[in-house]
């Protein structure tokens, strides 16, 4: 009975070391796999990535940077649903990381589905997640909900964190145009463009906010130069047009409606515009031809009520102009209540 007792005793004993041990070699099999995903992850094999970091946490449950990866992974390969999963997952296993809150918010963002986002983003920053990005992109959503002041303070963080950050610059110029700092906007949108030579988007903004500052000259540049980059650009090519037209030129500025349109069939903005040529050319017929077929699109087309009515006036249609300015007045065009004195 003694030699059985003392059999058990030793296996049992004999057994432990080995219990010990075996975490330690997972650990290591686990990073071994995370570091093979990390080098498929560098070659742009995410599918395969994907399997060998499932097989590192299975290896490891404790080791959620493998989730982490494995769900930016599919956030490289645009499956935000299954990101979404593995980030909210992660919070479970791993409360107190902040990361996978951020992520939370800024797939949100991406999905343009942004409830609870703010609550993520601050819910990162509040657990120590205080990277960049988390500034630049809780900054972006309150920009996207009009919240100009405090999107430009989140952006002055993201750039102190980053000085580099072009789109951070960007989007703060953005924010200070909503609030009619426009030499504010102007400085930010030339810094975006000094640390990103290849930003056509922040080209043309800058030619915009020249324009309405009566630097013509200066947009035209700034839209040359996004076009340059970006040939099929076709708001900025809208964009210059409008220059030409201010300017006078005409033709140069149907011509680049017309590019912008064939590019764009259905950008609204250049069919309106190029209606504007043609009444200015006096081809009546077909500009309100143009704008009726916009108004077939969008009925809340204000400006093409509004334009429609002054081509209405000019061939002598005063009941139609005063219908369309009336439109244009309800639909928030406060231009137009200048022409209504003249239907009374």
């Amino acid at each position: 009975m003694k030699k059985n007792l003392y059999s058990i005793l030793f296996a049992i004993l004999l057994t432990i070391p080995l219990y010990a041990q075996l975490p330690d070699k997972n650990k290591k099999e686990s990073k071994k796999a995370y570091n093979k995903a990390v080098e498929l992850i560098h070659e742009g094999n995410y599918q395969d990535a994907i399997t060998w970091l499932d097989k590192s946490f299975e290896l490891n449950k404790k080791f959620t940077d493998a989730l982490i990866l494995k769900a930016k992974a599919k956030v490289e390969m645009n499956d935000i649903d299954g990101a979404l999963e593995d980030f909210m997952g992660i919070t479970f296993l791993e409360p107190s990381a902040g990361e996978p809150y951020f992520y939370l918010a800024y797939l949100k963002l991406e999905k343009d589905t942004v409830k609870g986002a703010m609550e993520n983003f601050n819910k990162a920053i509040s657990l120590g997640f205080t990277d960049y990005q988390v500034y630049y992109y809780r900054g972006l959503y309150k920009l996207i909900n009009e919240d100009y002041t405090g999107a430009i303070n989140d952006f002055n963080v993201a750039i102190n964190k980053n000085t580099e950050l072009a789109k951070a610059y960007h989007d703060r110029a953005t924010a200070k145009r909503y609030l009619g700092d426009l030499q504010g906007a102007l400085y930010d949108y030339r810094l975006a463009t000094n640390y990103m030579h290849d930003f056509p988007v922040a080209f043309n903004n800058m030619g915009s906010v020249k324009m309405v500052l009566g630097d013509y000259d200066g947009a035209l540049e700034d839209y040359n130069v996004a076009i340059n980059m970006h040939p099929d650009f076709y708001i900025a090519i809208n964009n210059r047009g409008c220059i030409h037209y201010y300017l006078g030129n005409l033709e140069e500025a149907e011509s680049d409606f017309n590019k912008a349109l064939a590019v764009n069939p259905e950008y609204l903005n250049s069919m309106n515009n190029k209606a504007g040529v043609l009444a200015k050319n006096n081809e009546h017929a077909t500009a309100i031809t143009i704008y009726n077929e916009i108004l077939e699109t969008d009925n809340s087309f204000a400006t093409a009520y509004l334009n429609r009515g002054l081509v209405k006036e000019l061939t002598g249609d005063l009941e139609g102009a005063c219908s369309d300015w009336n439109m244009a007045y309800e639909l928030g065009v406060e231009q137009a209540a200048r022409y209504l004195s003249e239907c009374d």
